[in-house]
């Protein structure tokens, strides 16, 4: 009998999770709503499935731990917003994976920002924003109550989508409106700006310990929305400040509830310190972890967190 791991995505982004899955000497049973997606090529298996439907999700990772020559072994996903359907399923298999709850915190943005609040983990001030709180919250920019910049984003998407900074009353409603647009629960947050540099972290979480997996540089460009174009590995920032990021990131996790997978940062250091913009239970997106990674340090990432 051969152990297999479920991969949710077929698309480009998801290559190097499939071709880990392989070169590991796992079946790699592949799921995506895209029949004719990038990746449904290299797939083992290919099954038709939305990552948002639950229901049928289990029904084949049930079918795949069933059969008579596969076993389920491990649930996987890399660049897209469904770490927590991930994490659902381990859950539900008993496989190693962080928690389905853990998972939430680290895919809602509000419940995120409660999170880091509660433990004491520096982060902006924050408040949730729906389309009937909209008149309000331009009401009180309108009297000068609200002081900018902010910054507004859906509670539950990824990669900057809908996501742009606020610079006065002119730009809110649209700001908001556009935010609301790009979230399944269609809510938006609405908190403060950070300034200063901002870096993106990546780690393993394993048995109790924290280990750094990347550190790079983030170049965001192209105001009044953040599109990253590039980043630096190794990263230009000066040890002090790199211990004090990376110490305020693990901060993060453990507020979280994050224990056994992987965890990623988006995080500034501002004039008070760091500030953690926010903390993902997958790796890197875009091509960052895929193809960076390696090109810059030998080291396919990909394949270690999905060991």
């Amino acid at each position: 009998m051969k152990k297999s791991v479920m991969i949710l995505g077929a698309g480009l982004m998801q290559g190097p999770a499939i071709k880990a899955a392989k070169e590991l000497g796992f079946n790699a049973f592949v799921v995506d709503a895209n029949p004719n997606a990038a990746c449904v090529k290299d797939a083992d298996y290919f099954e038709c499935v939305d990552l948002k439907d639950l229901d049928n999700l289990c029904i084949f990772a049930d079918k795949i731990n069933t059969g008579k020559d596969n076993c389920l072994a491990g649930v996987f996903t890399a660049g897209t917003d469904f770490s927590a359907n991930t994490a659902y399923l381990a859950q539900k298999f008993s496989l190693f994976g962080h928690s389905y709850e853990s998972c939430l915190n680290a895919s809602n943005k509000v419940r995120m920002r409660k999170c880091f609040s509660n433990a004491g983990v520096p982060s902006p001030d924050f408040e949730e924003v729906d389309v009937t709180r909209l008149n309000e919250l331009l009401e009180l920019s309108r009297q000068k109550k609200i002081t900018f910049p902010k910054v507004v984003k859906p509670v539950d998407n990824m990669g900057g989508r809908g996501c742009r900074l606020v610079r006065n009353t002119d730009e809110l409603e649209q700001a908001v409106k556009h935010a609301i647009q790009y979230s399944r629960t269609s809510k938006a947050i609405f908190e403060d700006y950070m300034e200063g540099p901002e870096f993106s972290i990546d780690a393993v979480v394993y048995k109790g310990t924290l280990t750094i997996t990347g550190f790079a540089d983030r170049h965001i460009y192209y105001p009044p929305y953040f599109i990253e174009t590039g980043h630096t590995m190794p990263s230009k920032c000066e040890k002090k400040i790199k211990d004090e990021l990376i110490a305020t990131f693990a901060l993060g996790i453990k507020a979280l509830g994050l224990t056994c997978g992987v965890a990623k940062a988006d995080i500034k250091y501002t004039k008070n310190g760091p500030m953690i913009g926010e903390i993902a239970a997958r790796l890197s997106g875009g091509y960052m972890s895929g193809w960076t990674f390696p090109y810059s340090s030998e080291c396919f990432l990909t394949k270690e967190a999905l060991k």
